[in-house]
């Protein structure tokens, strides 16, 4: 994929950041956004403009997700199979001849007015969004991988044509765009009545204006951004609570709380709560409990894309009560059984990383890591977390980084190993 369409972590320089961003400058995300006037009135924002956000790094993070709002111009458009043209060519992007499949759109509609003759290059998994509903993804796929696009376009063109003939086949979908220097893209393919697209505008706004009202309802509490990724569709950003507290052999932790939206195809707007173990004079790692195995039966919340905005604001006031449970995740980590052998959790990582299907096998960093063995007693528990903490200090792809925390927090929490 091109490097413009990405994930890619937020640099967080303590030296480049005030630490504090204006709720009037923040709110100009969602200038354009088709719940902005909802925002306001579900925060208030008319009274509270002149206040400031004091969260680390939040005016880093909100550069980056301006960055995205002021050069990828998210739009979406109408069309019936019968109109569109599947097909491979070469396209001029940004002065380079780049091999792409490419989405024709003969007839489109835009609110309500038709329109005719747009291209746009398939982006994600739009491609084969579109293929899978005649079941010949694998089949068109192949054909393309050989240089066989004529082929594949012939096959594609047999079900347009079905289309033109039988409305058992002429599906009316929305297709997602985003137009970035010039040329659009098609990012997803979605249904035109029960989907809706909240963005990573809108997620960052209403997650800094939720934990800033916390806040303001908690006086002492702080918060700081610990991590953040993000592309013009699917953002993540870990939020850490500042005042960390004692856990027995886990050290000190501290709860956080991970926002992630992604606008493509089944994505979602998720509020997470986690758990910070920070290490002295270390950066510290997460993890992530999941509510069938842990006594939090309300830690995480869910909006889809299927929710109406008006029932998303409602759940977005749930979102406090995941927050500031410190005491509650340290009664939950003395009760765990699992540590009392380190090095058997060791060596399931290590299997987890290693194995023939792994998708860490080629990072020899991560797997020197877990090589060394540990002492099978409690007092040793922390040198595991040390290797835990090593392991969330790399530098690697950030959707790689993503799955390993989830194998830590399985294997820490729960002992699992498959």
């Amino acid at each position: 994929m091109d490097d413009k369409f990405i994930q890619k972590v937020v640099l967080l320089d303590p030296s480049k950041s005030v630490n504090e961003l204006k709720i009037s400058e923040l709110i100009k995300l969602v200038d354009n956004h088709p719940y902005k006037d909802k925002v306001y009135e579900a925060f208030g924002v008319d009274e509270i403009g002149d206040e400031l956000i004091k969260i680390d790094f939040i005016d880093t993070v909100y550069e980056r997700v301006s960055y995205y709002c002021r050069n990828y111009r998210r739009h979406s458009i109408r069309a019936e199979i019968q109109h569109i043209n599947l097909y491979q060519e070469k396209v001029l992007i940004e002065e380079r001849l780049v091999d792409s499949i490419i989405f024709h759109f003969d007839e489109y509609i835009i609110i309500d007015e038709v329109r005719n003759d747009l291209k746009a290059v398939a982006r994600y998994d739009s491609k084969n969004t579109y293929l899978d509903q005649y079941k010949m993804t694998k089949y068109a796929n192949h054909l393309f991988s050989k240089g066989w696009g004529n082929l594949a376009k012939e096959n594609i063109e047999y079900f347009k044509e079905l289309a033109s003939r039988s409305d058992n086949y002429n599906k009316h979908k929305s297709y997602r765009l985003v137009e970035y220097k010039g040329q659009n893209y098609v990012r997803g393919i979605t249904s035109i009545e029960k989907y809706y697209e909240y963005g990573v505008d809108f997620t960052f706004v209403v997650s800094m204006l939720t934990i800033y009202e916390f806040m303001k309802s908690n006086q002492g509490v702080e918060y700081g951004i610990k991590s953040a990724s993000l592309n013009e569709s699917k953002l993540e950003i870990i939020i850490s609570e500042k005042g960390e507290k004692n856990a027995g052999e886990f050290g000190k932790v501290s709860t956080a709380l991970k926002v992630s939206t992604n606008d493509l195809g089944q994505g979602s707007l998720n509020f997470l709560n986690i758990i910070n173990v920070v290490k002295e004079n270390a950066f510290g790692f997460y993890l992530f409990p999941k509510s069938k195995n842990s006594s939090f039966d309300n830690s995480r919340i869910p909006i889809s894309h299927t929710t109406k905005p008006k029932n998303a604001f409602v759940l977005l006031n749930d979102v406090k009560d995941i927050l500031n449970t410190s005491d509650e995740f340290i009664k939950e980590l003395n009760t765990l059984k699992t540590i009392n052998t380190p090095d058997e959790l060791r060596l399931k990582i290590q299997s987890k990383i290693e194995g023939p299907k792994s998708v860490f096998k080629g990072i020899t960093a991560l797997s020197e890591i877990f090589k060394k063995k540990i002492d099978n007693d409690i007092t040793n528990f922390s040198k595991l977390l040390d290797m835990c903490n090593k392991a969330e200090e790399l530098n690697i792809e950030y959707d790689l980084k993503d799955k390993l925390r989830y194998i830590i927090s399985d294997i820490i929490l729960y002992g699992k190993h498959s």
